[in-house]
């Protein structure tokens, strides 16, 4: 088929380098665009610009990681039904699923948009910053419908096998974009006004480019929005399957929107050193968690055909490649985040917070990129429930207990540093054990239909 691939055959290492690299390539050019962008609106787009990103960026999180992790879900059913090649039901579920996503994607865009102003209240945004970042964050809204559609598009194009697509959709999208950003931000002097419009119009390009693809899949595969659906059962079971793993993500994602409230209690200084060390951050944490992706379908795709065996190897394998690529790397980025963040911004302040964020967490990130290993195997094992749960006790319940408990004792944003690494222990703690076992004993693992090799 036009673009897919059967990975439950062929050399491990190399089938599994294969499948992951366009999904890390890609998440690793979407940080490249991120800090450019940063850039260009830490430099022309004008007082307190990085702080009104910053804290609109964690309200629109909140959707958008709900639904990256529901498209994980998703690729968890579509890529088994890929692996037992069962054409026909995997018709019907893209159907259903895109349909449930637009009616989503418009209902979040509304409320958004509709309270902007209260969403950044609640997080305390300091008042010489709420304005334009209530601005920002209601253009934003318009551009959360398509970025569900990308999601879940290239979630489901992965599982297929189909790695490349979304990366050249995905660099077509940001060079229209940095196109869009010098125009609008340097050339028209918009500031962050003219960043959100780039962001929005080329959103919407990704988005169309993505459902094209599908669209052009070879029949037995393609999405056909007006074909036939999955009937109502079997929608509730991919309910099931995708909601548990979307609440994962919308899990950490609301742990950091209620710690934003205390980095917000520091001022702009420290809401902007953050927004800086996360885009550091991201050439560790966008390839690990692109990795945990694509090993979701690597693992979906051998458990819908049986192999198990590929799965612990391909497990193995990832827990090496974090240790070699990772881990030094981590270290790099480190020791020359002094150069790397002067190119953000000369305030004294921001580049101050940025610095010793990285110093606190950088150094143990490798934990964080295990974690995402086994995360990745659990859910393409078909145990969504398991990972929603690890990630609320660790990233929810414990970021924001500890934050909330020490802060009053101890004021200084080392304990917001201090509370990512100790949850990373704990997840990896709760992680492990119940992987060896999942693994061990595959009559505990959801059933599974019969391949049919003979409709391939």
């Amino acid at each position: 088929m036009s673009g897919t691939t059967h990975v439950e055959k062929g050399p491990i290492g190399k089938v599994l380098f294969q499948f992951a690299m366009p999904v890390m390539i890609s998440q690793l050019l979407q940080e490249v665009y991120n800090i450019t962008d940063c850039i260009v609106i830490g430099r022309f787009g004008g007082d307190n610009a990085l702080a009104s990103i910053a804290v609109s960026g964690v309200v629109l999180s909140l959707f958008i990681n709900f639904f990256i992790g529901f498209s994980s879900g998703v690729s968890v059913i579509t890529s088994r039904l890929f692996g037992e090649y069962n054409y026909s039901e995997l018709k019907k579920t893209q159907v259903s699923v895109f349909r449930l996503v637009v009616l989503a994607g418009i209902v979040f865009s509304l409320v958004t948009f509709i309270f902007a102003d209260g969403l950044l209240t609640l997080l305390n945004c300091p008042e010489d910053v709420l304005g334009r970042a209530t601005s920002y964050l209601r253009i934003c809204s318009l551009g959360i419908t398509a970025q569900l559609i990308y999601n879940v598009g290239t979630a489901i194009l992965r599982s297929f096998g189909d790695c490349k697509s979304p990366l050249y959709c995905f660099f077509t999208s940001c060079l229209i974009n940095l196109t869009l950003d010098v125009t609008f931000v340097i050339g028209f002097k918009m500031g962050i006004m003219g960043a959100a419009m780039g962001t929005l119009i080329s959103q919407w390009i990704l988005a169309m480019l993505i459902l094209r693809k599908l669209y052009r899949l070879d029949s037995e595969i393609s999405l056909s929005l007006f074909g036939e659906s999955l009937g109502i059962a079997k929608v509730l079971d991919i309910l099931k399957t995708g909601i548990p793993a979307g609440m994962q993500a919308f899990f950490m994602s609301m742990s950091s929107l209620i710690i934003q409230t205390s980095i917000n209690s520091f001022g702009p200084d420290a809401m902007a050193g953050m927004t800086l060390y996360a885009k550091l951050e991201g050439f560790l944490y966008l390839p690990t968690f692109a990795y945990g992706i694509a090993l979701t379908s690597f693992v979906g795709q051998n458990f819908g055909a049986g192999r198990i065996d590929r799965v612990k190897e391909a497990v193995k394998i990832s827990n090496k490649l974090m240790w070699l690529v990772i881990f030094p790397l981590s270290y790099i980025i480190t020791f020359a985040s002094p150069i790397l963040l002067q190119a953000f911004t000369t305030e004294s302040g921001i580049l101050f917070n940025a610095h010793e964020a990285i110093l606190f967490n950088l150094p143990l990130y490798i934990v964080y990129a295990i974690n995402q290993v086994y995360l990745g195997a659990i859910k393409g094992l078909g145990k969504t429930f398991y990972p929603m749960i690890c990630t609320l006790i660790c990233y929810s319940i414990f970021r924001v207990a500890w934050c909330n408990i020490l802060l009053s004792v101890f004021h200084s944003m080392i304990v917001v540093y201090l509370s990512y690494d100790v949850s990373f222990f704990i997840m990896l703690a709760l992680l492990l054990p119940v992987y060896k076992k999942l693994i061990s004993s595959p009559k505990s693992l959801p059933r599974r239909l019969p391949a049919h090799p003979c409709h391939g």
